[in-house]
């Protein structure tokens, strides 16, 4: 790891990438490991909240397809969301303000109780839920792929918002939801993750379990996103749906 002074000059150009839109620098040589990495990211968070921001919610990476198990077996780092990056289904946002902005359809966990510790199980993990959502995470790539998995997590694995739909009821079964993804009114892709993705809620519950080693849990009313179910790398303005089975839509268009 750095010592004080790189950690606080990195600390710097990754608040300043993530505020501002642009691609995050100092992190070609970033040596240490994924959890110390993931000690960066909280300490970007701080600065954040230090200058009025607040913390809206998390999300669980690594959890559904060829991404699951990327960084060791049964490893879900976390990314922060931001409370003023919480959007609204139906908003529009203006794309040159997101560098390399990619889209993904997301379940979406809404916490509606407090939930920590370091052996929480699935399933208390879903009785602390208090809804479902329909979501769309928005990604701003700000980290070359070459730079390092230590760097991709320091930089909250490209975290940028969400999109929010409407809340649903709690169910036993989401990992066999079907999405359909649309542009512009256009089917573009089908996707049932099945097997291919983590349940949910053990998704919730390995997140409380390493938030607890960073001293955190979860809070009532934060929204958790739990992964990916396909990605798109929006090129264009236009707009975008996501119709999840049985639980409902979220849109949002780029202007």
């Amino acid at each position: 790891m750095q010592d004080q002074q790189d950690q606080a000059a990195l600390i710097d150009a990754l608040y300043t990438g993530r505020r501002d839109g642009v691609a995050a620098s100092g992190l070609d040589n970033l040596q240490c490991s994924l959890e110390e990495a993931l000690g960066l990211q909280l300490r970007v968070l701080e600065r954040f909240t230090a200058g009025g921001e607040q913390l809206g919610g998390w999300k669980v990476g690594l959890t559904s397809g060829r991404a699951r198990d990327r960084m060791g077996a049964g490893f879900r780092p976390f990314g922060y969301i931001l409370r003023s990056r919480v959007i609204d289904s139906d908003s529009a946002l203006p794309l040159d303000d997101i560098l390399n902005c990619q889209l993904e359809p997301e379940l979406c966990l809404i916490v509606g109780s407090a939930l920590s510790g370091e052996n929480v199980s699935a399933a208390e993990a879903k009785a602390a839920v208090r809804a479902v959502a329909p979501a769309f995470e928005i990604n701003e790539i700000r980290v070359r792929a070459d730079t390092g998995q230590a760097a991709l997590l320091a930089d909250g694995l490209a975290q940028w918002g969400i999109v929010l739909g409407p809340p649903a009821a709690v169910r036993d079964d989401l990992i066999h939801t079907t999405v359909e993804f649309s542009q512009n009114g256009r089917l573009v892709e089908t996707k049932t993750p099945g097997e291919t993705m983590d349940d949910p809620y053990l998704s919730l519950a390995r997140l409380c379990r390493l938030l607890h080693a960073y001293g955190r849990g979860l809070e009532p009313g934060q929204p958790v996103i739990t992964g990916s179910f396909c990605h798109h790398a929006i090129t264009q303005p236009g707009s975008y749906r996501a119709s999840f089975s049985d639980i409902g839509e979220v849109s949002v268009s780029f202007v």
